[in-house]
């Protein structure tokens, strides 16, 4: 019984000591593109690059991630999860508020981080999308009923329509240097999204 207990005691700090070792390894690989972004711009970003900065060989990169699309699509996913996150743990989860700490954990990150900012100018879209996602949960959770909708229009259509349009306000807000405050930029989201909401009920 001890053996088997010992055993498994060894199992798991081999396997602690492996995640230790993978994150470390995607650490550097991530502080690598990083470093790059500023540098050369992300156009000039190879694997080849981010290896040689990083110290680690094609194989190591590989391991982790398919290409530098694919880095970026999964340092994407992780700055969008942080803000699910961040919203999850929020003392107020009124929907016009988290509207406005997203607008804020963005605006935030974009301007305290210039990685961030030229990780999601490159790519906007796959950021973007990513975002969508993340608003047509937030509406069609927290919106009132969506019963007697206008003949052709599902929840589906209606809530991607609401989220698009949403994360394209939101996209244009940082591009053109956030004007405006996140409040007013709430507003004006939650806003459009309510008259939609009124207009397509029969």
């Amino acid at each position: 019984m001890s053996d088997i207990k010992s055993n498994h005691t060894g199992k798991t700090e081999n396997a602690k000591k492996e995640d230790g070792r993978v994150r470390y390894t995607k650490m550097r690989i991530r502080s690598a593109f990083y470093e790059l972004l500023q540098k050369t711009g992300y156009e000039k970003i190879t694997v080849t690059s981010i290896c040689t900065l990083a110290e680690i060989n094609r194989a190591t990169f590989y391991k982790h991630y398919l290409d530098v699309p694919n880095l970026v699509d999964e340092l994407q996913k992780d700055a969008v999860n942080e803000l699910k996150s961040k919203l999850q743990n929020a003392k107020d989860t009124s929907f016009d508020i988290s509207i406005a700490q997203t607008l804020k954990y963005i605006r935030e990150n974009l301007t305290d981080s210039p990685s961030v900012k030229h990780l999601i100018y490159p790519d906007s879209s796959g950021f973007t999308s990513k975002i969508t996602d993340m608003l047509y949960e937030m509406f069609s959770n927290s919106m009132s009923p969506y019963e007697n909708l206008t003949s052709g229009i599902t929840k589906d259509i209606l809530f991607s329509y609401i989220s698009a349009g949403s994360a394209s306000i939101i996209e244009n807000w940082c591009k053109t240097g956030y004007k405006e405050s996140e409040e007013d930029i709430a507003h004006s989201i939650i806003f459009l999204a309510s008259a939609t909401l009124k207009n397509v009920r029969s």
